[in-house]
């Protein structure tokens, strides 16, 4: 059976679109009122440009108006408005984006008996709607026959208005749906995955084209940063294959051969929450899970000078990095992360991984201040 409001949720797209003024030239719910007391809108069209001259004025001049009608004064404000044509590429995104608007309103004014007609699965299929608008709006301008500044520029936009409302989506809405668990921390990486997908696919088809057997992949220069970006994002299944996948080559110590088949092991292991369990027993085992990688990093690191990584055991120094990256070390999440939103992510997956969505505000804060001061402790 489906939830309530979501099968009212019709998106019906009109041909016409309709222009506002804001702020109105007359106040809410008074058209009808001024209209009776004798007043109107005047406009007059520029004859040379797109430019439109609005303002309230009497209907009928005084002198033709009975005693017993209330005068006003010509309102003084002038509205000046500007015609902007609009690109047909822009079209699709304006019919779709004022549909789903007015289907909203639609909803909103017949269910005025009942609050709970659209709800937060309603809303929630109106964001989509919109982000699907947004990201379609996107591949018009990817695939026009020519590129210009400007449309890399309007790509630019488009793909930062999706990113933010992505993320206001997740805040208010897919973390309070209820009987779901309101951890933040999976919507979050789906949402920075999603919006800045690192070149991790294309990172992983350039290691694999340059050989993919396990020799190959040790002598290939790209594998560890590769990794480390894989454990940074939370892609823990693909760093436990490639993990796997290196670990037998004769170009790796005993030792880093040995350490990347229990990391590999280990990030299997990764816990994940559920709706079915509760928080404290998800916690007990985060911490046992954690604790391993504690043990694994003081392992790893007692065979090798982690204060002179360039003249020891490359690969080794590489897995105690990442090892570090996924036991929460802010140090190393903070100088293997590109960008803010990578280092919010670690911090989130590995050190808070039951964080709730009001807990976003503050941790960005203090990554986005470590980022521009340039200090990465």
């Amino acid at each position: 059976m489906p939830r309530k409001g979501i099968d009212k949720f019709v998106v019906v797209r009109d041909k016409e679109i309709a222009t506002h003024l804001v702020p109105g030239v007359f106040p809410a719910g008074r058209q009808a009122e001024w209209s009776a007391q004798n007043r109107t809108v005047t406009f007059t069209v520029h004859p040379l440009t797109n430019g439109v001259a609005m303002a309230v004025a009497g209907k009928e001049p005084r002198e033709r108006l009975a005693k017993d009608i209330r005068v006003y004064e010509q309102d003084q404000r002038v509205y000046v408005c500007s015609m902007v044509p609009v690109p047909d590429e822009r079209l699709p995104f304006i019919n779709d984006t004022h549909a789903v608007f007015t289907s909203l309103q639609n909803i909103m004014d017949a269910s005025s008996q009942d609050n709970e007609a659209v709800g937060i699965d309603g809303l929630l299929r109106m964001s989509a709607l919109y982000r699907e608008a947004m990201l379609r709006q996107v591949r018009v301008l990817q695939d026009a026959r020519v590129v210009s500044e400007f449309i890399s520029g309007e790509i630019d936009v488009f793909q930062s208005m999706h990113a933010v409302w992505h993320l206001l989506e997740i805040i208010y809405l897919s973390t309070n749906m209820p009987g779901l668990s309101t951890s933040v921390v999976p919507f979050y990486m789906e949402w920075l995955n999603f919006n800045f997908p690192s070149p991790l696919a294309e990172d992983g088809q350039s290691i694999i084209d340059g050989g993919g057997d396990a020799d190959s992949l040790a002598k290939n220069a790209d594998l560890w940063p590769y990794l480390q970006k894989l454990a940074l994002r939370g892609h823990v299944t693909t760093l436990a294959n490639m993990l796997e996948r290196v670990a037998p080559s004769q170009e790796l110590s005993a030792a880093a051969s040995r350490w990347a088949r229990e990391l590999a092991k280990t990030s299997r292991e990764m816990p994940l929450g559920s709706d079915e369990e509760t928080t404290g027993s998800f916690n007990a085992r985060w911490r046992q899970w954690n604790g391993e990688l504690q043990n694994m990093a003081t392992a790893i690191g007692s065979l090798l000078d982690v204060s002179d990584t360039q003249s020891g055991d490359a690969a080794l120094s590489s897995l105690y990095t990442i090892v570090d990256i996924m036991r929460g070390d802010a140090d190393a999440g903070s100088a293997a992360g590109e960008t803010w939103q990578d280092v919010l992510g670690a911090i989130l997956l590995y050190s808070e991984p039951t964080a709730q969505a009001d807990r976003l505000p503050g941790l960005a804060h203090i990554v986005l201040e470590q980022f521009q001061t340039g200090d990465s402790t």
